[in-house]
């Protein structure tokens, strides 16, 4: 049998505990979902529901952020995570991490495709001429791939730029963020009112044709809307290998995060909804749900700044597109991470992991990443294949929730509970975090299965959805098995590859 000897990565730790956390914010997806979760205000929205929830939510997700936290500190690697769950189950935790790596690519073209399609609308909130010409197919499919070719190249020439730009890109974004939230919670009433005009009425009568539910079903189901934000505390862990090794950093990256992170999000929905008043928003978002006028740039905080039309508004207007490119910058790299990682351990073809030795990047990765990104964004913008592909998205979520986060957990609850942890943290506090925390995922799961008309925008059973959204998590299965058998013939076997720790 030949002698398995591991390579290093080639990566360099270099990201400090500010810069972590100022990546962790612009990765984590609360830039984004006050979109959505102004958007299901009609259901749930019911008097304090729309405050609470996002409290209510916000403690849900604790133990899943301790898990998170653990693991960053315990598994400063490459794919920290995926190294963490494959070494209790390696074709359980192959499956699940593959699954989330070609979520995020899904999520990637989107997002890119969303930062074009809100430069678009806010100029459109502003009557730019301009707006029909960024809102034309092929000039957004052209501008999306200008944009998603800057951010990838910038990552080939230099890892440490790629990772510069995100903290760049997190903190400018973040400071946006913060700035709109602020400024419509000191701007009166009367201005917003008067600088919406007709619109603003619109939405007020649209509002007492809301059906709206409270109570703890309510509640619930309004904190459903912010699943996709909790869930993504693991940033830190996927560059694991390149962070600095102190307990400041993990400490910051996943805990200091949360913290902040729960605290911007609350900010920003507080002043929203106490700025336009939260009867605006009940009608904007059943406007935008039934099609009827400008629902969809009335329920979109940055458009809503637009229309307020102050110079100081419309600076903050455009600076909403930032809300959408942070991620993206930093989903590029998560992404070429996990590649590397599954290459690492012999599952992924050898090329996925070169790094370049002058310039710490893993090139291939990127490339590869590109090429499926702007395919992606093709097929979504300018083919008839986009139905197919929008479905598939609007089931993305779904596909990470069950096959990523949940299958993730049962599987360290499951070995947890058998003795076998693999982390220095007491064995009942583990299986105290597991259980709740997949309480707290079944909870959501349910919402999204039960009503995915709302929550995931397309229509179908409990049980097909299931199993449409299984689908990655069994090819990663079948590659895995598939591999193993390969690897066995070469006398190489998997085993002895997940018998080891990735080397720095």
């Amino acid at each position: 049998m030949s002698v398995f000897v591991r390579e290093s990565t080639g990566l360099v730790r270099e990201v400090g505990s500010f810069r972590l956390l100022l990546m962790s914010i612009g990765y984590n997806g609360f830039l984004t979902i006050p979109f959505i979760y102004l958007a299901g205000l009609y259901l749930y929205g019911a008097g304090a529901i729309a405050y609470i929830a996002l409290v209510v939510s916000w403690l849900m997700f604790i133990p899943g952020a301790l898990i998170w936290y653990y693991i960053t500190r315990q598994y400063p690697r490459t794919a920290g995570d995926y190294v963490y769950f494959s070494r209790l189950n390696p074709p359980i935790g192959f499956a699940a991490w593959f699954n989330f790596t070609v979520g995020e690519m899904l999520y990637d073209a989107v997002l890119v495709y969303f930062a074009i399609v809100q430069l678009g609308t806010v100029m459109q909130a502003l009557n730019n001429p301009l707006a029909s010409v960024v809102l034309n197919p092929r000039n957004e499919f052209i501008l999306a791939v200008i944009l998603i070719i800057v951010l990838i190249m910038v990552n080939v020439v230099s890892a440490r730029a790629g990772l510069t730009m995100f903290a760049v890109m997190s903190l400018a974004a973040l400071a946006t963020f913060v700035a709109s939230a602020v400024y419509v919670l000191l701007l009166p009433r009367g201005i917003i009112e008067s600088s919406l005009g007709i619109e603003y009425l619109k939405a007020l009568n649209e509002a007492n044709k809301a059906s709206v539910t409270g109570g703890l079903y309510g509640l619930f189901g309004m904190a459903a809307f912010t699943t996709a934000v909790w869930a993504y505390v693991n940033y830190p862990v996927t560059i694991g290998g390149e962070i600095k090794r102190d307990r400041l950093t993990a400490l910051l990256g996943v805990i200091g995060m949360f913290a902040l992170g729960g605290s911007f999000f609350a900010l920003f929905i507080t002043a929203f909804l106490k700025g336009f008043g939260l009867r605006f928003f009940i009608g904007a978002s059943y406007m935008s749900a039934y099609g009827v006028d400008n629902g969809y740039v009335l329920v979109n905080p940055g458009a809503d700044l637009a229309l307020i039309h102050t110079p100081i508004a419309i600076v903050l207007a455009y600076s909403s597109v930032l809300w959408y490119i942070a991620p993206v910058t930093g989903v590029i790299i998560q992404i070429s991470r996990y590649l590397l990682a599954f290459s690492m351990d012999r599952v992924l073809p050898r090329v996925f992991s070169y790094v370049s030795l002058r310039t710490h990047s893993p090139v291939v990765a990127h490339l590869v990443d590109l090429v499926i990104t702007v395919t992606l964004m093709y097929i979504l913008i300018l083919t008839p294949l986009s139905t197919a592909l929008l479905y598939a998205i609007n089931l993305d979520a779904l596909v990470l929730l069950v096959f990523t986060f949940m299958a993730s957990m049962l599987l360290a609850l499951v070995m947890h509970a058998r003795g076998v942890t693999k982390l220095n943290v007491n064995r009942r506090a583990l299986v105290t975090l597991d259980v709740i925390y997949l309480a707290v995922l079944s909870i959501f799961a349910y919402y999204w299965l039960t009503q995915s008309q709302y929550y995931l925008l397309i229509t179908g059973n409990p049980l097909q959805l299931l199993a449409e959204s299984s689908a990655i998590f069994v090819i990663g299965l079948t590659i895995f098995t598939v591999v193993s058998y390969i690897r066995r013939r070469e006398g190489v076997p998997l085993t002895l590859t997940y018998m080891e720790i990735p080397p720095e």
